[in-house]
């Protein structure tokens, strides 16, 4: 017989502790965390905001537009401190940001060839391409004004936030309609399918 206890409505432990923990990664908790991850993500953390963004898409993708706006800001305000940063400190802001994991010299001459060649279209590039936001942010000042970088950043920094919630908005409600998949087991698959992107583009800068 089964441990789990069952409420009055026939609900079990782990089902409410599982409709807690998703109420507030869907609420008021889920929007700081994803204005704290852009904002952390934006200057030294090496994991994207899409991790939660994308979560949270696939389990209860109505209000993921909140997180979206939240962790743009996020980005927003950390590109303009590293921008700010490297105005008055171009030397300090570029170390710094090259010692972040997995920030490699060849990135860095990358968005230098892309500012080059777009100018602020290489920011919109960015997101696309795999190349921390924070380069584009430290290095910019040597190529755009600080209003260019700033009206840029919102686009460049929600269009693949958007991209995310749709593709996995429409897996989660596929996988919950036609498969009847739990709240387990697509945390499961979130899990797994990020812990191999992350092994795999690791895996590929420290060894190209």
């Amino acid at each position: 017989m089964s441990n789990q206890t069952l409420t009055a409505n026939g609900q079990s432990d782990a089902s409410i502790t599982q409709s807690l923990w998703v109420n507030r990664l869907e609420g008021m908790p889920g929007v700081a965390l994803a204005f704290l991850w852009g904002l952390a993500e934006g200057t030294f953390f090496f994991i994207l905001p899409d991790v939660a963004i994308s979560l949270l898409a696939l389990l209860k993708p109505r209000h993921v537009w909140r997180q979206i706006l939240a962790a743009t800001a996020g980005s927003v305000v950390a590109g303009m401190l590293l921008f700010n940063w490297s105005c008055s400190n171009p030397r300090g802001a570029h170390e710094a940001v090259a010692k972040v994991p997995f920030v490699t010299a060849k990135m860095f001459e990358r968005v230098h060839a892309s500012y080059r060649m777009h100018g602020l279209g290489a920011v919109f590039l960015g997101p696309l391409l795999g190349t921390p936001y924070k380069i584009y942010a430290v290095e910019a000042p040597e190529f755009l004004s600080r209003a260019a970088f700033l009206w840029g950043t919102v686009p460049a920094r929600a269009e693949r936030f958007l991209l995310v919630w749709a593709a996995f908005g429409i897996a989660g409600a596929l996988l919950r309609r036609f498969h009847k998949w739990t709240v387990s087991q697509l945390a499961i698959l979130h899990g797994s399918f990020w812990a191999v992107v992350y092994a795999c583009y690791w895996g590929i800068i420290v060894f190209r």
